[in-house]
């Protein structure tokens, strides 16, 4: 093992996996020794891994534990403690995971994620009931890496933004944002059909040298997010002006940013740090807040400043390139009272698309729902999805209603196909009763022999409601075929 690879946590974490396996006076460090040694460790990148994935500490040392002491023990414990081939594999995988993440020394995240990986002898039982994987780890890591140490990294790489159709193993982010980039190169999002002038107002406000934050204001569900995704996927494909190819988009979480600020002035701290690294990137990083009337509150608690004032310096210098989402109602009540923050940004007016329009952008966006439900739609439920929820849900915008009509039109589907298949061996064996019933019943009188005629009805009870769940499941479609085949 090369000590000097290694982190001063890291290696307190391995000192302190020796002390763990001489409470349990076990001859060897294994890898449930390392693994609480590593979650017991505080201040370390895993505990924000742990919370982010959801996972308690406490909860997995306990695990861990009561593992450890179900297995044997020596009588007294060694003073010279050797660390097991295991652990050695383990530490081994960490000095690889450190490559992959380019970090210069082996930090306790890297250890983290060895002992999660599937080659690691990490004891069955305990994989079990932590349910943790590596890709999990990987996931919360990108989430939380910030900006200036991917950048880095990639100029000493001399490597360029993703432009393949394949998701990076670790993306860099901003803290408290979502690669938006990486999702696009990944073939996330949906097609962004009908929305060109859009897309392109928002690339020619963000090419400007001063006022160049895009605000989209519009009603819920006429696409605000789409063209943000639309945007995306232009810089992927090299569709945009050489300024803006190989920029980074990234949506920043305000609610994580606000969670978890237990003093004052501890979300400011979070929010300056996000702007300090957007700046530094040098216009590498396009942010994108949706409800972006939100910033106007967020942290203000106490006497202390809301995000907008802490962004509007590098606003107004142009240091920064933002674009926000929001609707009308909330545009006037929140933005535009603020006539500083106000004339920072320039406004994009989204209207909800027309019936022609919204049809086009559902008959685009049907493969992706084709895909997922395992059915095929006809262009006939495509354009009934727009004009139906146009006429009968008019409080709402489309293409938003419409594609929740296509949406929910084949999970019900889904639903009752598979009740269908369940049940149609259960219904070819009550007929098969009933018929047994019907000639044991035959020539008999139903005063005098009561029991096989009750038996009988109930079967026939039982049969009706079936059929009847069926009739309500796929009635119309028999009368649909039969219509049509009258014609």
């Amino acid at each position: 093992m090369e000590i000097a690879s290694y982190s001063s946590d890291s290696r307190v974490i391995i000192k302190n996996a020796k002390e763990v396996a001489a409470s349990f006076r076990h001859p060897e460090i294994e890898v449930e020794h390392l693994m609480i040694a590593v979650v017991r460790h505080e201040g370390s990148e895993v505990e924000s891994i742990l919370n982010q994935l959801g996972k308690s500490s406490a909860y997995i040392e306990h695990i861990v534990e009561t593992y450890l002491k179900d297995q044997s023990s020596r009588s007294t414990p060694r003073e010279n403690l050797t660390i097991s081939p295991a652990v050695e594999e383990v530490l081994a995988q960490a000095l690889e995971e450190k490559s992959k993440l380019f970090d210069a020394l082996v930090e306790p995240e890297h250890i983290f994620i060895a002992i999660l990986d599937p080659k690691s002898r990490l004891a069955p039982y305990v994989r079990d009931k932590i349910d943790l994987t590596k890709e999990d780890a990987y996931r919360a890591i990108a989430e939380s890496k910030s900006v200036e140490e991917i950048t880095s990294a990639a100029a000493a790489r001399g490597e360029k933004a993703v432009v393949s159709g394949e998701k990076k193993e670790v993306a860099g982010t901003l803290r408290y944002c979502v690669d938006l980039t990486n999702q696009a190169a990944a073939g996330e999002f949906d097609p962004c059909i009908g929305r060109e002038k859009e897309v392109q107002q928002v690339i020619q406000i963000l090419l400007r040298r001063r006022k160049n934050s895009p605000v989209l204001v519009g009603g819920a569900g006429v696409g605000k997010t789409a063209i943000v995704e639309g945007f995306t996927q232009a810089v992927i494909d090299g569709r945009v002006p050489k300024t803006l190819q190989g920029v980074r988009v990234m949506e920043v979480d305000m609610g994580a940013l606000v969670a978890g600020a237990k003093y004052k002035g501890e979300f400011e701290e979070r929010f300056k740090t996000l702007v300090s690294e957007v700046v530094k990137s040098g216009g590498r990083v396009v942010l994108f807040i949706d409800e972006i009337h939100t910033i106007t509150a967020a942290g203000s608690t106490g006497g202390g400043m809301d995000a907008a004032n802490l962004i509007k310096p590098a606003l107004a210098r142009g240091q920064i390139r933002l674009i926000g989402a929001t609707t009308e109602e909330e545009y006037i009540k929140y933005l535009e009272k603020d006539k500083a923050l106000d004339r920072r940004f320039e406004r994009v007016k989204v209207e909800e698309p027309s019936v022609d329009d919204s049809i086009r952008i559902v008959r685009g966006v049907v493969p992706k729902y084709q895909e997922h439900h395992k059915i095929t739609y006809t262009d006939d439920a495509v354009v009934a999805s727009v004009k139906y929820s146009k006429r009968y849900l008019s409080e709402r915008n489309l293409p938003d209603i419409a594609l929740d009509i296509v949406d929910e039109a084949a999970s019900q589907f889904l639903v009752q196909q598979e009740f269908s298949t369940t049940n149609m061996p259960a219904i070819q064996e009550q007929i098969s009763e009933m018929e047994k019933l019907i000639q044991a019943c035959e020539g008999k009188d139903p005063e005098k022999d009561r029991t096989e005629f009750d038996r009988l009805y109930e079967a026939y009870d039982q049969f009706s409601r079936q059929m009847e769940m069926l009739q309500e499941y796929w009635g119309h479609r028999l009368e649909a075929q039969q219509a049509e085949a009258g014609k």
